[in-house]
């Protein structure tokens, strides 16, 4: 009975061997979308509630306060907000969290300064974010090409046992050629569920990177109004 495991044994060793690595490709890929799909589902969560959080916020001082409420990426750029506005007036981040140090007032040359950091941590968030997805993109890419690698491979090995043969016989070249062909159906099995998700994945990355830079504005502009001489 004709079946893909039918053409898996019709091929040649390099067929199989295309067919055992875009299964793994397969596995890999799907391996990416759903931790990926998980963990910024995860953060869209903590950015959300984040950002919420610092909609509450009236001064610099409560951000102090209320770092350790905040989850996610913006902790991180929040975190290094504080850090850097610390670090220029010489306090420590320990009384800063409890109250018990305050920070002063900066200049305009210094918040631009804190700016600048804040922008490259969000950078940082958002390449983090984006962590492996160009592996994934690479298997959409790669996949269609080694099924029609392992098609035109075993197509021609199946002409050139037919010339070997002297004769034209398609009893003799079928099953190879249906073997070939398999390379082709696992190669587009593989990168169209690929396809989908990087979408899916890229356009998920895409808004969250817009609130995470909405987020850092927000926290920019509180922490100008009430810091900045």
């Amino acid at each position: 009975m004709a079946s893909p495991f039918y053409a898996f044994e019709q091929s040649d060793t390099f067929g199989r061997l295309i067919v055992v690595l875009l299964f793994f490709c397969s596995v890999l890929a799907w391996t990416i979308i759903v931790e990926k799909w998980l963990s910024l589902r995860h953060t869209s969560r903590r950015l959300r509630t984040a950002h919420k959080h610092i909609d509450r916020l009236t001064s610099a001082d409560e951000l102090c306060l209320g770092l350790k409420d905040i989850q996610g990426p913006l902790r991180t750029v929040a975190g290094e907000a504080v850090m850097v506005v610390a670090r220029m007036q010489g306090l420590q981040a320990e009384p800063l969290m409890t109250g018990k140090k305050y920070l002063g007032q900066i200049s305009e040359h210094n918040f631009d300064q804190v700016k600048a950091h804040v922008e490259r941590v969000v950078d940082e968030e958002i390449m983090t974010m984006e962590e492996r997805l160009g592996l994934l993109g690479s298997i959409v890419s790669a996949a269609p090409f080694l099924g029609l690698l392992g098609t035109v491979w075993g197509v021609m090995i199946a002409f050139c046992g037919m010339a070997a043969q002297g004769k034209a016989d398609i009893n003799a070249i079928a099953p190879g050629v249906s073997g070939a062909l398999l390379t082709t159906v696992v190669g587009l099995l593989v990168a169209i569920p690929a396809l989908i998700g990087f979408n899916l994945l890229t356009n998920k990355i895409k808004k969250l990177t817009i609130d995470l830079d909405n987020a850092a504005e927000q926290l920019l502009g509180l922490l100008k109004s009430a810091l900045v001489s």
